[in-house]
């Protein structure tokens, strides 16, 4: 299948540092509830096919409905020994259900249930001195009551929670990730797969993961969240406190609605050193501009709510860059914010620069948020994801250093020879550089004995020794480093255009601009010119100038 997804500005300028990309479907996290149960009313129809009369619609029996749900439910995982797990406040249920999952592969199923205290719509019963009854409504505010965290395995989808409150009319949340349901398929395929977290990094066939992921942005999605649904939520979890007769005679279905999703845009760079400096540039040339009818544009946004009808607890329109510990890597997280929507950019791995969209209440996309909605979801996130990766500023392809020089640097290996490298800080290593450049212009190349006699001039007015042996060791450093060669079947070397090409920015860089723009950085004022300048030194003004002036916008400049 063809990877359906929208091009954006950044991965198609950066293509030619790209080995790959995909799009997939992160965590969704989807409602079930139960139509009738949101209504005075429908909850007392629905109480009524259940039990057959309103008897027992009150406080204590929703409190006994909610009991008799927590007894079955922990007599059923002592009875087939699966983990019953009390949890505190705070506690990372997710973390906690990792370290709980079977050791068997083929295992499906529930493995574990965890459970905690949450806030949930608990409905109160008013009742007159007859006992009948006057109004039903919510609690204000909503108690916090036990909700049930089931962990199951699905052969599908791999690791699926489903939270579900044991008071009527037993609202559920299915949460579930994608990368889950595409490792599933690529394994199955016998696709090569590296995975790190909710991200498949280096080492990956990311072709055949872009085909898998395509799939969960079609249509098929829906159906295919549905059947998950159905296929756990009555005969796994609601069945303890709704026995499957109870369900059909009281017709209790649940409606799904999305609540919150995430999309993300994975771009596997060639070289880990390269997608730094790309992405660190990133950051340093779009947080300072990013303005208020940037965010707007960016995030499908036409006005700003005025501050008096904004709901408490939400948040202003924010970027923020901010760096997040996480072991054994610092990751740092560029974030902009609007409301409910929350974009990102960050790195996962070594060489893979994440860009997601985060969607915390689906109904900022003003889409609507029944499952069928679900297609056009995706495209407001994929247009918000495009926009975003319009406006950022990247950094000017030629000026993104592939770690050259930095690797001169770094030991060779040639062969079972290792070779130490070339430091340039060091008087003797730029000293061969400038010789091998010296000798490059000779027909029959040069040996040896040729290349220490040019390095010893060098070292004129030293007491530096500098033999062939140093020349031999020396030589074998650059040619590690491809700057110089061998002449078939000779013991003689050269230099060819490429190579001789890099050696000479090499010098022309540190001797006539770097020494001479650093020089005259430090005479404040600039000494007045002579009356004739030389073409060069008005050169050198100029870059001076301009150097300035680059101090000032990296903030380098007092």
């Amino acid at each position: 299948m063809k990877p359906n997804k929208p091009a954006d500005d950044l991965s198609t300028y950066y293509a030619a540092l790209l080995e790959g990309s995909y799009d997939c479907i992160d965590r969704i996290t989807v409602n079930a509830y139960y139509p009738m149960g949101q209504t005075g009313g429908g909850i007392r129809l629905w109480w009524r096919d259940w039990k057959g009369s309103e008897k027992g619609l009150c406080d204590a029996g929703m409190k006994a409905v909610a009991g008799d749900f927590g007894r079955r439910l922990k007599a059923w995982c002592q009875k087939h020994r699966i983990p019953f797990v009390d949890c505190h406040a705070g506690e990372d249920k997710h973390l906690m259900a990792q370290g709980l999952l079977p050791k068997d592969p083929k295992f499906r199923g529930v493995f574990a249930v965890l459970v905690g205290r949450a806030p949930a719509p608990v409905w109160q019963v008013q009742l007159n001195a007859q006992s009948k009854i006057v109004n039903l409504c919510h609690r204000d505010p909503w108690p916090h009551v036990q909700h049930y965290y089931f962990q199951i395995l699905d052969p599908d989808w791999g690791h699926v929670m489903i939270r579900i409150c044991g008071y009527p009319p037993f609202g559920a949340q299915v949460v579930l990730n994608g990368h889950n349901w595409v490792h599933g398929q690529a394994r199955r395929r016998r696709y090569r797969l590296v995975q790190a977290g909710n991200c498949f990094v280096e080492g990956s066939n990311f072709a055949k993961i872009d085909e898998l992921a395509a799939t969960l942005l079609g249509p098929s999605l829906e159906s295919a969240l549905q059947r998950l649904c159905e296929r756990w939520l009555y005969s796994a979890c609601l069945c303890f406190a709704l026995p499957v007769a109870d369900q059909k005679r009281s017709r209790f279905r649940y409606r799904l609605s999305v609540w919150q999703i995430e999309y993300s845009r994975n771009l596997l760079f060639t070289d880990a050193q390269v997608m730094e400096q790309v992405y660190q540039k990133l950051i340093d040339r779009t947080r300072v501009p990013l303005d208020l009818k940037t965010l707007k544009t960016v995030f499908g946004v036409r006005h700003r709510l005025p501050r008096k009808k904004q709901r408490r607890g939400r948040s202003e329109p924010e970027v923020s860059k901010e760096v997040q510990r996480v072991e054994p890597y610092d990751v740092t997280v560029f974030s902009l914010r609007w409301g409910n929507l929350v974009l990102k950019i960050y790195d996962k791995g070594q060489r893979v620069l994440r860009v997601e969209v985060k969607v915390l209440n689906t109904a900022a996309l003003k889409t609507g948020k029944l499952l069928d909605k679900l297609p056009d979801m995706l495209a407001r996130m994929q247009q918000m994801l495009v926009r975003f990766l319009a406006v950022v500023k990247v950094a000017h392809l030629s000026f993104i250093d592939a770690g050259q020089f930095e690797s001169w640097a770094e030991p060779t290996q040639r062969g079972n020879r290792r070779l130490a490298g070339l430091d340039l800080n060091k008087a003797r290593n730029r000293a061969v550089v400038q010789a091998l450049i010296a000798l490059a212009s000779a027909p029959d190349g040069f040996n040896v004995q040729e290349l220490a006699a040019q390095v010893r001039q060098r070292f004129n007015n030293s007491t530096h020794e500098y033999s062939q042996r140093h020349a031999a060791y020396d030589l074998a450093k650059a040619r590690g480093k491809g700057l110089a060669q061998r002449i078939p079947n000779r013991c003689r070397y050269r230099c060819q255009p490429d190579q001789l090409r890099t050696l000479c920015a090499y010098v022309t860089l540190r001797e006539h601009v770097l020494k001479p723009l650093l020089a005259a950085s430090n005479l404040k004022p600039i000494h007045n010119g002579p009356k004739q300048i030389a073409p060069i030194d008005e050169q050198y003004l100029r870059l001076q100038e301009q150097m300035n002036q680059t101090f000032q916008l990296l903030g380098l400049a007092a």
